[in-house]
């Protein structure tokens, strides 16, 4: 189990570029779509999927129309001014920080969106290879701003190895087809993302956009939608009426649901969305309001739970994510705040035990005086000499033989402690080694004797 000793957070500082995007940059609305999701066959009679416009459906002779190409538009209500973000505080994510220390691996969150700004101070080192659905290039650059703020949402509240893959697959006005949403989902799970994040909605239902989320669903990745900002029922919008994605509603500072929010019977979660402060292009922050903005954060968590167990399934993130709330409205769940606001300030997870770690090598271990007659519940503590930094990586691991024992870790960086415990009471009358291992330091290892 590895533990990295990170604080969570950006600090805004005196002097940045800050920006309140006009009401024409962030008001986009559903239209009926100008474009056809047709079936065609190749010159090999294989069949295919396409989207044609109108126009070009007209010279198109005895094609199958499967249904409308909807399109899809950003779920932001309001620019507005704004000097912190309080979301990442409401959600726990700093109290959290000591339980959820990442070790080496790295989770990726596909932002499918209007692009991502990978230049921007906040996210050019937090960037993984992504995607131009439009232009069908590798180079998603933003072309409105929301994308970018999406990004730094998930950035500002979680550790530097959860990556984004910026995919674009809407317009500068913060619309998207659904073929191109499609195309960019099926694009995030071939090429590695952990969760997906989709900050936008709309009125159609579009069984081609199902498949390509039970594409995601089915190789376990996990995708994460918004509600809308409709002030109306989810059952009326997509994606936000899919039963089988994480769905989002919005809260504001006072733990109240946003008079814009959706509402409904496919609400799962709620997170913080009123004046949301994010990264904008060309080294920019600004305040944003929206369903768009609690989506990310619920990313955001998932992504933290899953590195802390790389081994967790989809299902049992899931399960974590709606564990570790704040329950608001009616008792237990409801179809407007859901299950409740996420918060993992409370987080205590056990890992589960990984079957790659038998058979270490400890010949070049520094070896610790051995112990016996140890409780069957002993807790080890473990002081270091010095205050602990975001650089140090402390692994800990107990082994009966050569399986590896379930522990639970806590630190404290006051004290400058890690603490082992048993997930279960350790066997009577055997024997356990007790393995320390300190990136950039040295490693140490301890035989132990419980108690008959």
């Amino acid at each position: 189990m590895k533990k990295t000793f990170t604080i969570i957070g950006l600090l805004f500082i005196l002097g940045f570029s800050y920006v309140v995007p006009t009401a024409t940059e962030v008001f986009a609305s559903s239209t009926e779509s100008d474009r056809l999701l047709v079936k065609l066959v190749a010159a090999d009679g294989s069949e295919f999927i396409e989207s044609v416009s109108t126009e070009e459906f007209e010279l198109l002779d005895g094609v199958e129309v499967l249904q409308p190409d909807f399109m899809r538009y950003a779920a932001i209500e309001t620019a507005a001014i704004g000097s912190n973000s309080w979301g990442k505080e409401r959600i726990g994510v700093k109290k959290a920080a000591h339980k959820l220390m990442p070790g080496e691996d790295s989770v990726i969150i596909a932002v499918i969106d209007t692009g991502v700004d990978y230049t921007h101070p906040l996210l050019k080192d937090r960037i993984v290879a992504g995607y131009d659905v439009i232009n069908n290039t590798s180079d998603p650059m933003d072309v409105h701003f929301h994308g970018t703020h999406i990004a730094g949402i998930i950035v500002d509240s979680t550790p530097a190895n959860v990556k984004i893959m910026p995919i674009r697959a809407m317009d500068d006005e913060g619309k998207g087809y659904d073929s191109d949403i499609s195309t960019a989902i099926r694009f995030a799970v071939d090429n590695g993302a952990d969760i997906i994040n989709l900050s936008f909605v709309g009125e159609g239902f579009s069984q081609y956009l199902v498949d390509a989320l039970d594409y995601a669903i089915s190789n376990n990745v996990l995708v994460v939608v918004v509600a809308g900002n409709n002030g109306a029922d989810t059952a009326d919008y997509f994606p936000a009426s899919e039963q089988n994605v994480i769905v989002v509603s919005a809260t504001d500072q006072n733990d109240d649901i946003a008079s814009f929010s959706n509402a409904g019977d496919a609400i799962d979660l709620s997170a913080p969305g009123v004046g949301i402060v994010s990264s904008l292009p060309g080294n920019r922050y600004g305040s944003l309001t929206g369903t768009s903005m609690a989506a990310p954060f619920v990313s955001g968590v998932a992504a933290m739970i899953k590195l802390d167990d790389p081994s967790r399934s989809m299902k049992e993130i899931e399960r974590l994510l709606k564990k570790y709330v704040d329950d608001r409205g009616a008792v237990g769940w409801d179809p407007i705040f859901g299950e409740g606001i996420v918060n993992i300030a409370s987080y205590d997870e056990p890992r589960r035990v990984s079957a790659d770690v038998a058979g270490m090598d400890f010949s070049d271990f520094i070896s610790l005086p051995s112990v016996r007659n140890v409780p069957l519940t002993k807790e080890w503590r473990i002081e270091f000499t010095r205050q602990l930094s975001k650089k140090d990586i402390i692994d800990v691991r107990v082994f009966r033989g050569s399986d590896l024992v379930p522990i639970r870790l806590r630190s404290s960086v006051e004290t400058k402690e890690i603490v082992a415990t048993p997930v279960s009471s350790y066997a009577a009358s055997s024997s356990y080694k007790l393995v320390i291992r300190v990136k950039n330091g040295k490693d140490y290892q301890m035989d132990f004797y419980t108690v008959d």
